[in-house]
């Protein structure tokens, strides 16, 4: 599934508990799973190592009961394509194989040869396709830092420190890592704007 988009809901779980979630875009990679919706879990991942499981609910905007419908309704209408057609318009041709594959359906069955237990199967891996974590990529994959000097510890008015006045910090240096869409950098423009102006007297 290399390259290959798809829209999911995800969930990181570990031990049994749902540690963070979120919904977005997640792209397969020959190493794993990146993207926005990927990142935005990863402070949560990095800090579990191995161990945790990486849930994804392809067809988020779609309940259990309307995939079945959907398939039966295809299986139905189109009796004699094969199994490796039976996803075809709804997931991308790779995910549609591997969730087959994953339900344990050979991808040449004829559609009229599947049972209402086999769609159910399929249903259960498309809201519910596991990924076990086995670790997140190095530094210098990173987008974004996290860790840093404790925010508690700066007047947020004006970016100086509270212990150690006339020292200025801003951006990555503190405690301070946000979600996909920009937020980083407005974060770095902002505080760093701010901590100059403050260092210059000019506020």
């Amino acid at each position: 599934m290399k390259g290959v988009r798809t829209q999911a809901r995800l969930a990181l779980e570990y031990r049994g508990r749902t540690l963070a979630q979120g919904t977005g875009e997640v792209q397969f990679a020959e190493y794993g799973v990146t993207g926005p919706a990927v990142f935005d879990l990863s402070r949560t991942a990095a800090g579990l190592g191995d161990g945790g499981l990486l849930v994804l609910r392809l067809l988020p905007e779609l309940t259990e009961r309307d995939i079945l419908r959907y398939m039966t309704e295809k299986r139905d209408s189109f009796s004699n394509y094969k199994a490796e057609n039976l996803l075809t318009g709804a997931l991308h041709n790779a995910i549609a194989r591997t969730v087959l594959r994953r339900a344990e359906i050979p991808l040449d069955t004829r559609l009229w040869a599947l049972s209402d237990r086999a769609l159910e199967q399929i249903a259960a891996v498309i809201c519910r396709f596991e990924l076990p974590l086995l670790g997140t990529l190095s530094f210098d994959a990173a987008q974004v830092t996290a860790g840093g000097v404790e925010t508690a510890g700066f007047d947020p008015n004006t970016m100086e420190s509270r212990l150690v006045p006339g020292l200025y910090a801003c951006g990555e240096v503190l405690d301070v890592d946000g979600d996909c869409g920009g937020y980083n950098l407005q974060w770095a423009w902002a505080s760093g704007r701010m901590a100059g102006l403050a260092a210059g007297g000019m506020i």
